[in-house]
């Protein structure tokens, strides 16, 4: 009798491993109508509320139909995971993967777990979310402890920081070998909306969906959002970035971009540019306060700077200027969402932000940028510093 009641305890453990083991590797051959992909570098003062983001996501999962995976990293030293939720049979799943690299600052970290993604978890659409603290232009998901050796990581003081032209690079070539089935890019961090930013970005989705300014945690659009997409599989990216803005109260002004006009900023920037370095210098635009600011960078409302700096040079591109913003706010921003979370004056809410040095011998820190590879935006930046 003993040895038959071990026997069904048997058969029953190995019938429930066998079971989660098929769901797990029954999703690897069906289609998704929606799998959300985050990229949570929380190995920082953020790794507290990494937990309760994964559960608001999870609850967000009302049918089989929608996944979303994880790639985690938390302040301990069991390197990072990949955290698959998603249902099977009316059951709540949530299979992890341990990986043995802490570095979640390393770009082949990151296609690599674009490849996992591609290979285990197919979909008609796909949204992207990059999660945690954002830095200088180039810098983006903070690793305080990339290494679990300790001498390592003194040589980063700061962190350790992704470069965002390689993420660029590296989502862009996601999207390709997807066939263009991603519908939004969310860089859920603070002051990624600054144009030399967003153009590392184009191609990378079909909408874009970033902020001039600082964005909170640990926001609290997830549940709804996810829901949403459950509800309705065939809505757009603009819709679901719609969603997010209705939903999130940890903000202060979200921007909605389309890619299709992204691409042409270079050719739309190029006759105010133009304008600008007809003369052979130009007075600062003192009066410009930042809306972000990064160590030494500061980062101005574009619409704001611009004029300003026209103004303050003779209206020298005023024409332009008019031209310029008109595509601005009727094509490349499809919409914006204001906010009460922090203070942000009338004349800062354009919803785009620009980068400016704070020194002459700042100005070619960034030459290796697309936007400026495209434009002679540093030219401009250049005749600013003249005068002083």
């Amino acid at each position: 009798m003993r040895n038959l009641k071990h026997l069904k305890l048997w058969l029953f453990v190995m019938l429930v491993l066998l079971i989660g083991g098929g769901l797990f590797l029954l999703h690897q051959e069906k289609t998704f109508d929606w799998v959300f992909i985050y990229y949570m570098s929380y190995d920082n003062d953020l790794s507290g509320i990494g937990p309760g983001i994964l559960r608001d996501l999870q609850k967000g999962i009302v049918n089989s139909k929608i996944a979303v995976v994880t790639q985690a990293d938390f302040s301990n030293n069991n390197g990072m995971k990949r955290i698959a939720l998603y249902r099977g049979f009316g059951i709540s799943k949530r299979k992890e993967i341990s990986l043995e690299s802490e570095d979640s600052a390393d770009p082949n970290q990151l296609k690599e777990y674009f490849q996992w993604v591609r290979d285990n978890w197919k979909a008609n659409n796909y949204c992207i979310v990059f999660l945690n603290h954002g830095g200088r232009l180039n810098s983006m998901c903070r690793d305080d402890r990339p290494f679990q050796n300790q001498e390592k990581n003194s040589q980063f003081t700061s962190g350790k920081w992704l470069p965002a032209t390689e993420v660029g690079k590296i989502v862009a070539e996601f999207n390709r070998n997807v066939g263009g089935k991603v519908r939004l890019l969310f860089l859920q961090q603070c002051g990624r909306a600054a144009i030399q930013n967003l153009y590392n970005f184009t191609d990378t989705a079909e909408y874009i969906l970033a902020s001039p300014v600082v964005v909170g945690a640990p926001n609290t659009y997830y549940t709804k959002t996810i829901k949403s997409a459950a509800d309705a599989p065939n809505m757009t990216g603009a819709n679901l970035a719609k969603t997010i803005m209705q939903e999130d109260k940890h903000y202060t002004l979200y921007t909605l971009f389309d890619n299709k006009e992204l691409k042409k900023l270079p050719e739309k920037l190029t006759p105010v540019l133009n304008s600008f370095i007809q003369n052979s210098t130009l007075n600062p635009p003192q009066s410009c306060v930042p809306i972000f600011e990064f160590e030494e960078e500061k980062f101005y409302d574009l619409k704001n700077y611009f004029e300003v700096l026209s103004s303050v040079n003779n209206e020298t591109a005023d024409k332009e200027l008019r031209v310029f913003f008109d595509w601005c706010d009727n094509h490349l921003i499809v919409s914006k969402q204001f906010k009460n979370y922090m203070p942000l004056a009338e004349s800062s809410r354009s919803g785009l932000s620009i980068y400016i040095p704070s020194d002459q011998k700042d100005i070619e820190r960034y030459d290796f940028l697309p936007l400026y590879q495209q434009t002679n935006l540093e030219d401009v930046m250049k005749l600013t510093f003249q005068q002083q």
